[in-house]
């Protein structure tokens, strides 16, 4: 089958722009617009987007941990708890419901409940990470598959500049089978020309000496914008236009709630609390620009 295409739907969404000060609406709100919008195929491919937040509230189910429930994921807390009965307890179940759950994530509650996990040089959260991305770079539509890939190359070559610069310990930090994944887990240095020759090494690392650390994730997003709109240079109306319009509609989002303790978080969190106690160095300042 050809591609599907939203002509009155792409011809109607509101021009977004990179500094954009509010939104009409916001990445929910789009979310369940689009799920009476789509084709229940294309939906699907929106939904990988959201994953993440479903992939923080199945570990805190599973850790117990009572932080509050992120609304923004595809799934309720009936569907995670009956997931992780279906794996856990099968014979407790009394009725013949299924949890909607990607397999990927039964697949990480049957480890995380295992003697010996799957993943074991890994924490819970980034074994969870790498079976999403895992999955999602084996999606059937090459755009999202290469935005997916992409996504991970970038997140990966961060953590590998930073843990690099304060030499502390990154090679479980690092997500995917990608091939810059496999080239960064061989620790041979930043100079490496493998690393050097991903289209983007130069413009990531000019990124990566900005100190602003939450200027520098503005930076980060403006960088994702300008390659969304590289990717879809002969893109019209089709579902990749509208993933990508969802892709900048969280961007937005994000940067309207960027201050300098969300960009404190966002360093502590991009190191993957790799070292118990971290203290920023002085040199590394989070200012707000002024």
């Amino acid at each position: 089958m050809g591609t599907r295409n939203y002509y009155f739907l792409v011809a109607g969404l509101p021009d977004l722009a990179i500094d954009q000060g509010k939104l009409q609406f916001g990445s929910l709100e789009m979310k369940e617009y689009l799920q009476a919008q789509l084709h229940k195929k294309d939906y699907q491919y929106i939904e990988w987007l959201f994953l993440p937040h479903d992939n923080n509230n199945l570990l805190n189910l599973l850790e117990k941990n009572n932080k509050p429930w992120n609304p923004m994921g595809n799934y309720s807390d009936s569907d995670l708890e009956l997931a992780i009965l279906e794996v856990v307890n099968p014979d407790k179940i009394i009725s013949d419901e299924k949890s909607p759950v990607k397999p990927y994530m039964k697949e990480f509650i049957k480890s995380y409940h295992s003697e010996v996990r799957v993943m074991e040089d890994k924490s819970p959260e980034n074994e969870l990470t790498e079976l999403y991305y895992r999955d999602a770079l084996k999606l059937d539509n090459k755009f999202i598959a290469d935005w997916f890939a992409l996504d991970v190359d970038l997140k990966n070559l961060l953590v590998f500049n930073t843990a690099s610069k304060y030499n502390i310990p990154f090679e479980n930090e690092i997500t995917g089978n990608t091939r810059l994944a496999e080239v960064l887990r061989l620790k041979t240095g930043r100079s490496m020309e493998d690393i050097s020759e991903w289209p983007y090494f130069e413009r990531v690392n000019q990124l990566d000496d900005n100190g602003d650390i939450a200027g520098r994730e503005r930076a980060i997003d403006q960088l994702r914008w300008t390659i969304l709109d590289e990717m879809n240079t002969f893109n019209y109306f089709s579902i990749e236009v509208i993933f990508s319009y969802m892709i900048k509609i969280m961007m937005i989002e994000r940067w309207l709630k960027l201050d300098p303790a969300t960009g404190e978080q966002l360093f502590r969190k991009l190191l993957g609390d790799l070292q118990s106690g971290y203290e920023f160095p002085n040199e590394f300042s989070i200012n707000d620009g002024k």
